[in-house]
């Protein structure tokens, strides 16, 4: 059976988000582990946490430069090794300063990867299908964290240590990653290449950045809280500590694979308030009702908030005329990405004086704040 071209290098550019979302779980699935191993408490954790998204936000600028000057396929590869690789590192640290080192590096080559990826998407969304499918290339890093997250709370149950786990996960991705390699787009066109990659974004950039920012923080705090939360408020023997992150990390897959679709009929505004909405309401239902199945529901609920926020932004920075796609993505991760650097120690400030409960309204307030930014948008 033969396939198109645009289709070879769709599924490939699949595979490398899929690879991506399964490293970043993997990781995400252990955090109480890692937690445990060197006796953190809550406000330890946020700063040690802190260094990822410190890393992934002083990674942007030689991410735009990277991607347009050695092209975004090689980028895409090179990013996705050293990712990989980091992970082992995460599960063979032997002091806190050495995972915060590692994280710090983690966080970086994590977003030149993200950076790649979607610059290889949004060619193929621009060149080959002239239609929404970002949404489709993000469901696949879901249904990758989906992935990880329910292969974590597998490896915790049958007892695999977390370097014994790290290391399977490596070597599956790592493969993965070789066999698709030469499935990606191979030329960049003149948009993403040879253009001036500093300048300074413009309003409707800023804007995108801000929404950005409010849906990383939401999106960082489910990844690095909810499996603690789970574990320390709901307490439930029955079920192990992934079970939060996964109902999440489900939901989020489920709205980004149907997600393109729903955007050509509704419009980006429409989708993006109706989103907002959604995680409001899912915190506020796991966190008002502490019971195992309202706290699933909720967070599957946020999941299904977040899942085209960032699909959205990005299509829509893509067709800057100001800046080049890869830029034009640095400028909004930029702005959107200091919510990954803001969330983990916010969160874990808070959670230490008040309790992780009441910290998590912070996503709350966020999905409020999205609703108020979606509406001043020119779509």
């Amino acid at each position: 059976m033969r396939f198109s071209q645009p289709l070879i290098h769709r599924i490939a550019i699949s595979v490398f988000f899929f690879c991506c979302g399964c490293t970043f779980a993997t990781w995400a699935a252990r955090i109480p582990s890692i937690k445990e191993k060197f006796h953190l408490n809550e406000a330890q954790l946020g700063a040690v946490l802190f260094m990822l998204p410190f890393g992934s936000l002083l990674a942007l600028p030689f991410a735009g430069w990277s991607v347009s000057t050695f092209g975004s396929r090689l980028m895409t590869f090179l990013s996705v090794i050293f990712y990989i690789l980091l992970l082992l590192l995460i599960g063979y640290s032997w002091s806190v300063f050495m995972l915060s080192i590692v994280l710090f590096f983690f966080g970086f080559w994590g977003d030149v990867l993200n950076i790649a990826m979607n610059t290889q998407a949004l060619l193929l969304q621009e060149e080959m299908y002239a239609k929404p499918v970002l949404s489709s290339f993000h469901g696949m890093w879901s249904l990758g964290a989906l992935t990880g997250a329910a292969m974590g709370g597998v490896f915790m149950k049958a007892g695999l240590s977390t370097e014994q786990h790290f290391t399977i996960a490596a070597c599956v991705i790592g493969i993965l990653a070789i066999a698709f390699l030469f499935r990606l787009i191979k030329k960049d066109t003149p948009k993403t290449r040879d253009q001036k990659l500093f300048a300074w974004p413009d309003k409707a950039l800023l804007l995108l950045g801000a929404i950005c920012f409010c849906c990383a923080l939401c999106e960082g705090a489910m990844a690095d809280w909810s499996s603690l939360y789970y574990k320390q408020v709901i307490n439930d023997v029955n079920r192990v500590s992934t079970t939060g992150y996964t109902a999440f990390a489900f939901m989020m897959a489920l709205g980004r694979l149907i997600g393109d679709g729903i955007t050509g009929r509704l419009g980006y505004k429409g989708i993006l308030m109706f989103d907002s909405v959604l995680i409001a309401c899912g915190l506020t239902l796991a966190i008002t009702i502490q019971h195992p199945v309202s706290v699933i529901v909720g967070f599957g609920f946020v999941g299904l908030g977040v899942a085209t926020i960032i699909p959205i932004v990005y299509s829509l920075a893509g067709k800057s005329k100001t800046m080049a796609t890869s830029a034009a993505l640095a400028a909004v991760s930029t702005v959107g990405f200091t919510g990954f650097l803001v969330g983990p120690p916010l969160i874990g400030l808070v959670a230490h004086e008040t309790g992780l409960r009441w910290a998590l309204t912070i996503v709350l307030v966020l999905g409020l704040i999205i609703f108020v930014l979606a509406r001043k948008l020119k779509t």
